[in-house]
């Protein structure tokens, strides 16, 4: 299968979930984070985000009969990226300090912003300057059964997501069920899934799995490790 052919459609999918940075701008006044969002971050170990010093991951996504994949090893520290293009692309490995060198190449860095906001998202609730309400307990979107409601909004003036809207689903242990994204804060959700296979990723954890009601978008992460602190060696995923 031909993956560049799909890229430029997919693409415009799901850079409208990408954020820019791991916080507010410095002039936007920091608003204060909640309490249960907080309980959401501490479940997938964001106190233990700064043993990391590598994360590994694929990025994988089916609509329909189309298949999309990107490879990154992502080290916070430095805000390294390596993104491993495809044979197809003929590129090779790219490298780039994103807190250093402006000069990259934007659309690459775009991809990277989106497929790390789904595998990281928990954290992002601590991580961005964004307004959230505790809802209490609602039916889920998908199937039967309840979950906790947060309903995270972004301000207007973000420069990637202006105005997006995301409804988070978690359960008792705090991890994410399901959720619902609004494009700009729509009426009509523009997207809905599932948060399933939840997996130890050394000290965090991850959701690896994502899909819709009738199973025709599919997202999913594969070969996910991470490298901490004086080690050399990968640890992977351990679904639990």
């Amino acid at each position: 299968m031909n993956r560049n052919k799909t890229l430029p459609a997919l693409l415009l999918l799901f850079t409208c979930l990408a954020v820019s940075a791991c916080s507010g701008p410095a002039a936007v006044k920091k608003i204060p984070i909640n309490a249960e969002a907080r309980k959401i971050a501490y479940a997938y170990g964001i106190r233990n985000f700064e043993r990391v010093t590598a994360i590994r991951y694929t990025f994988n996504v089916f609509i329909g009969d189309k298949h999309l994949q990107r490879k990154w090893i992502w080290e916070p520290e430095k805000d390294r990226v390596t993104y491993k293009g495809n044979p197809e692309e003929k590129t090779g490995d790219i490298v780039y300090e994103r807190k250093e060198n402006k000069d990259f190449d934007r659309k690459i860095d775009s991809w990277f912003i989106n497929d790390r906001y789904w595998l990281l998202f928990p954290f992002h609730l601590i991580w961005d300057n964004v307004e959230i309400i505790s809802e209490g307990e609602y039916p889920l979107p998908i199937l039967s059964g309840y979950g906790k409601r947060l309903t995270v909004k972004y301000p207007h003036g973000n420069t990637n997501a202006p105005g997006d809207i995301y409804e988070i689903y978690y359960g008792p242990d705090f991890l994410l069920q399901q959720w619902v994204y609004r494009k700009g804060g729509a009426d009509n959700p523009t997207r809905i899934t599932t948060w399933e296979e939840h997996a130890k990723v050394g000290p965090i954890r991850i959701a690896l799995s994502h899909k819709n009601a009738d199973g025709s978008f599919r997202l999913w992460f594969s070969d996910v490790a991470v490298r901490l602190k004086g080690g050399t060696s990968w640890l992977p995923a351990l679904i639990y």
